[in-house]
């Protein structure tokens, strides 16, 4: 009885941060904060980590894919962009969430989930930091690596030293901007919310 309740909550749940990611992928300050035409820093990858950290590295996974796909849909159907250009790969898209959502669950039920206090805390900050960390390092990796096998990206931009950079330069502003802010919402939300799961 109780192995079929612990399913139907984890099912719940589930459905309730898939829900949550398809609302952020809508709606403007919900999942992403736009700085400049050029620039929105994503807040997205923070719900699929919260979700692996509460559900396992599977459900992250799930999660990492439902927003890669969201991010593939919307880059193939809104105005051209940086991140357009970036997204309508689909290993750039999926990859980088899916392996995210992997990587936290895993840290965080091995490593993280029995810490207390202060320690508790940092780690806390810490997931949602490395959090950004992946999702961007992995965009950044896969992207340079379409330019250098074929030698242009989905796009059709062709392999240049300053489109690079361009996108260098705008995903790694994203990556400071989103590092700080993912982590101080895995302090602040993050770990009342954990709390409060734990105790149900």
């Amino acid at each position: 009885m109780n192995r079929q309740k612990n399913s139907t909550q984890r099912l719940v749940l589930t459905a309730l941060f898939i829900a949550i990611v398809l609302l952020q992928s809508i709606i403007p300050w919900l999942g992403f904060i736009p700085i400049n035409p050029m620039v929105r820093v994503t807040i997205i990858p923070f719900t699929v980590a919260l979700g692996a950290m509460i559900l396992g590295p599977k459900v992250g996974m799930l999660l990492g894919l439902v927003m890669g796909a969201l991010s593939f849909y919307h880059a193939w159907t809104i105005p051209m962009g940086i991140g357009a250009l970036m997204f309508r790969d689909p290993l750039v898209a999926f990859v980088p969430r899916m392996l995210g959502g992997i990587i936290i669950g895993w840290l965080y039920w091995r490593y993280v989930r029995q810490q207390q206090g202060a320690k508790h805390l940092v780690s806390m900050f810490m997931m949602g930091a490395l959090t950004a960390l992946i999702n961007t390092v992995l965009v950044i990796m896969l992207t340079w690596i379409h330019f250098r096998i074929f030698n242009t990206t989905v796009a059709g931009l062709p392999n240049n030293v300053g489109i690079i950079w361009m996108f260098t330069s705008l995903a790694g502003a994203n990556a400071v901007l989103e590092i700080f802010l993912d982590g101080v919402l895995s302090l602040l939300v993050g770990g009342p919310v954990l709390k409060a799961i734990n105790k149900l």
